[in-house]
């Protein structure tokens, strides 16, 4: 499998349009594309400066020329979550016409979308890419990556460490967020140190011990998930 990431900016692509006017951004967690009738049904959640940002971005989807239903499911404030049907635009035709597959969500920002595309072989990647190139979108290839079982375990592997380091990250104090992000900062962690724990003490008003103290802890938060993440991963691998 080749897997292309692209940037993508599509003059008819409804999201395209609001993002590029509008100070609202939008991420597609879930979508079908219907090879049938020819048209994409999106899940679209959207966040935006402020409310009158997001109501004049979702007018702009609502009443785009390619949107055949829109729905809005939910809006509170600045973010909103919406149902999109909307045709085949000429740069998802070109991907469909070589038999190429979404394989992650959109993100829309500033009318710029990410893409992350997948072909069955490389000349199908080649041939697709020709005919982008050719078009009036602005279409940019920011990674090409071959996926065969081992890479695909890979990234699931390191999913799965982000993940736990992610949780565990959360059930840091405001303190010990502090601490660490002032050690970062002033080189407490840096070979040859730059700073002392009597450095950080003095900095936030306390004693040194106290300082130690909370470092310990956070990082105990930190470093015991990410180790047993990665021995998890490690015992995975052929020997």
């Amino acid at each position: 499998m080749i897997s292309l990431a692209l940037s993508v900016r599509q003059c008819d692509c409804p999201l395209t349009e609001a993002s590029d006017e509008y100070d609202v951004a939008f991420v597609t967690p879930h979508w079908h594309y219907d090879h049938d009738r020819g048209d994409l049904e999106l899940r679209i959640l959207a966040d935006a400066a402020d409310g009158s940002a997001l109501e004049c971005g979702l007018d702009v989807v609502r009443s785009h020329e390619e949107t055949i239903e829109f729905e809005l499911l939910a809006k509170h404030g600045r973010t909103g979550r919406a149902r999109l049907t909307m045709g085949t635009t000429d740069v998802m035709r070109t991907i469909v016409d070589h038999d190429g597959y979404l394989t992650g969500p959109f993100e829309n920002v500033d009318g710029s979308e990410r893409w992350q595309v997948g072909f069955d072989s490389d000349a199908a990647a080649e041939a697709a890419l020709a005919i982008l190139e050719r078009r009036d979108d602005d279409v940019e290839l920011r990674n090409r990556r071959v996926l065969d079982p081992e890479t695909v375990l890979e990234d699931v592997h390191a999913d799965a460490i982000g993940s736990t380091v992610l949780e565990r990250s959360r059930e840091l104090t405001a303190t010990e967020r502090e601490t660490l992000r002032l050690a970062i900062d002033t080189g407490y962690y840096d070979v040859p140190r730059s700073a002392t724990l009597g450095d950080l003490a003095d900095a936030l008003e306390v004693s040194d011990a106290a300082v130690s103290k909370t470092l310990r802890r956070a990082e105990g938060k930190l470093l015991e998930p990410t180790v047993s993440a990665v021995e998890s991963v490690l015992r995975r691998e052929p020997t």
